[in-house]
């Protein structure tokens, strides 16, 4: 088909326009490929860029007049096209024959790696127009972001920390990782991952006006609504036109128990150690006392035994009762700064708490207090002095039942025992329902000579002294306020392994003190003669020295059936004595006793340990003087010599 005669028309200034050329001109000043055909599907003209776009591989053939069907089939005789997207232009072409007025663009792939986008409409004569626009570079460069995206998707997927997309305005939320998920929950606000509204309020306000937060504490909510403490940072960004929040939340769970396990190790190893600096104190006071009480006690008890007169017996009661409350607190400090219990075997403690409550029910004062008791059956033993456990249990017990009754608040003492498997422990409770322990001196309440009880009824003893038989067991105790009010204390007790829990005793027995010569060797003059007065009054014959050397004297010139020693003296002392007679007359060695007020030294202890010897603690009572002698005259009648 020939070409059209170009128009002609006259411009302003007089000459002559050729609208030919001008929509030549207008075409290559386009950057995207045009091609224009007649009502025949013949090729009336193309641009430049047309031409570049197919690599001027139809260079020869691509001129006015050139057919639609031929140029379809030289671009893809010549390599310029694929077959398929000439299949595709023919259908186009085909589709605008048949009335379509605006066909849908395709794209398609070159032979030559190149990509482009094609576009066919009708034109106002009947013909169409090809537009050919190359896309290569916007295709790579969304398949870059398209990758970029499935990385950031398999890094958000697979990354261990929570990360949460979402409007601020109303919390709801956009996106979430899969780790949110699984701390969060599928929640669509972010509303409900905080335990209470005015935290969410109060961490908005300080994510606004900077636009980032970091590590705010908060409580946040676990998808069955447990509560947890966290740890929540934020960042505000703008995504399609409005501000959206991405937050993320650190479960601090495992850190803010491991901080409160390490705060109450710090507080115990505190405890531990200024119990142990004040045992070391009370030891050296307690060893001081010990002499002069003996006397005290001693003379007390032989005056009250030895007299009939009233007034007299009244006199030497309030003398006694003053000299054996001072003994016990000197006992108490004893007990205090010994370092290890003084028998450790298994023992139920089951056992060892109904002990101690049968011993507070049928005491002189009872129990006024309810107590209800809960020992779980089955019970592991522990390793432990069922006594000094018994005497904690007391304690505990009596100082709620003085709470209760002096505050007139509370009605009961509860006692429950059960196994802790995961700690290997046994737990044992006492609480109740009384007034409780103010805030203002939970932390003093194990302190040694602290005590809120009015002078005279009470020596700060007791807690201070639980606390240190517990830690001798190796065990822990701690107190819990009640939440509706009252005290609970917690003793953790660890299980014992193998024993048989069986303890040789030696029994008392009566044997007859004649002919049985004593040695008492002990630098108190005071203390030498009490002992010789209470075992004189026995019937046995005592002979007495000053140092530990000049008993040694004695023993070479004079047979004794027992001697007993102080262990701390001047000189070789009651320990240089023990270890010359083990040598020199190792039969002997096993008639000596020790009466000493030095027990809980390190060295003295483990010498007594050591030598297996008897040993009476001062101060001394008569009682338990008289008991020791026949206990050791007993065991020489039973053949241990």
């Amino acid at each position: 088909m020939a070409l059209r005669p170009s128009p002609m028309s006259q411009g302003d200034d007089g000459s002559d326009l050729d609208y030919s050329v001008l929509l030549s001109d207008v075409m290559d000043a386009q950057g995207q490929g045009l091609a224009i055909f007649d009502e025949d599907a013949t090729l009336l003209r193309c641009n430049a860029s047309f031409r570049g776009m197919i690599n001027n591989a139809l260079a020869d053939i691509l001129e006015p007049g050139l057919s639609w069907d031929m140029l379809l089939r030289e671009f893809v005789a010549r390599g310029v096209l694929l077959s398929s997207a000439a299949q595709r232009f023919a259908a186009m072409e085909e589709q605008l024959d048949a009335g379509e007025v605006d066909v849908p663009p395709f794209e398609m792939d070159m032979p030559n790696g190149a990509a482009f986008q094609a576009k066919m409409q009708q034109t106002s004569t009947g013909g169409f127009l090809l537009s050919i626009r190359d896309i290569t570079a916007r295709r790579k460069l969304a398949e870059s972001a398209r990758e970029a995206d499935e990385l950031l998707e398999k890094v958000l997927e697979a990354c261990p920390a929570n990360v949460v997309m979402s409007r601020v305005g109303d919390g709801q939320i956009l996106y979430r990782s899969p780790a949110a998920t699984e701390l969060l929950g599928t929640t669509k606000q972010t509303t409900e991952h905080f335990a209470s509204r005015e935290e969410r309020a109060d961490f908005i306000t300080a994510l606004l006006p900077d636009g980032r937060l970091d590590d705010m504490n908060v409580t946040s909510l676990r998808p069955d609504g447990a509560r947890f403490p966290s740890l929540v940072s934020a960042r505000l960004i703008d995504y399609r036109g409005e501000e959206v929040m991405v937050s993320s939340t650190v479960d601090i769970s495992r850190e803010v128990e491991m901080r409160r396990k390490l705060a109450e190790q710090r507080e115990q190893i505190f405890q531990a150690e200024k119990m142990s600096a004040l045992g070391e104190l009370l030891a050296g006071v307690a060893h001081e006392l010990n002499n002069p009480l003996s006397v005290v006690v001693g003379q007390a008890l032989m005056l009250r035994e030895e007299n009939t007169d009233p007034e007299t017996l009244r006199r030497v009661e309030k003398i006694s009762d003053a000299a054996e409350r001072c003994a016990r607190i000197v006992k108490s400090f004893l007990a205090m700064a010994r370092q290890q219990p003084v028998r450790l075997v298994p023992i139920d403690v089951g056992e060892t708490v109904e002990m101690a409550i049968d011993a507070l029910l049928n005491g002189t004062d009872g129990l006024s207090t309810e107590v209800q008791t809960d020992l779980g059956p089955d019970l592991p033993q522990v390793r432990g002095d069922a006594h000094q456990l018994a005497q904690v249990v007391i304690n505990l017990i009596t100082n709620a039942e003085q709470a209760i009754r002096d505050s007139g608040t509370g009605d009961l003492i509860r006692v429950a025992l059960r196994h802790d498997a995961r700690g290997d422990a046994v737990e044992l409770v006492i609480s109740d329902n009384g007034p409780g322990i103010p805030d203002s001196i939970r932390r003093r309440i194990f302190d040694p000579l602290f005590t809120t009880k009015p002078v005279g009824t009470g020596t700060g003893l007791g807690l201070a002294l639980a606390h240190r038989v517990i830690a001798a067991h190796d065990g822990q105790i701690r107190f819990e306020p009640e939440p509706g009010g009252g005290a609970r204390f917690v003793i953790h007790l660890p299980v014992t392994v193998g024993g048989d829990g069986q303890v040789a005793e030696v029994e008392d027995a009566e044997t007859s003190a004649a002919n049985a010569r004593i040695l008492v060797i002990d630098d108190e003059q005071d203390v030498c003669d009490l002992i010789r007065e209470v075992l004189e009054k026995e019937g046995f014959a005592v002979d007495i020295a000053g140092t530990a050397e000049a008993g040694l004297e004695k023993l070479s010139g004079q047979v004794y059936t027992l001697v007993l020693t102080d262990l701390n003296m001047p000189g070789m002392g009651g320990r240089g004595l023990y270890e010359t007679v083990l040598r020199t007359r190792p039969h002997m060695a096993q008639r000596i006793g020790f009466v000493t007020g030095d027990t809980m030294s390190p060295q003295a202890s483990g010498f007594l340990n050591g030598a297996g010897r008897p040993y009476l603690e001062k101060p001394i009572a008569p009682a338990e003087l008289r008991k020791l002698a026949h206990s050791m005259l007993s065991g020489l009648k039973g053949g241990r010599k």
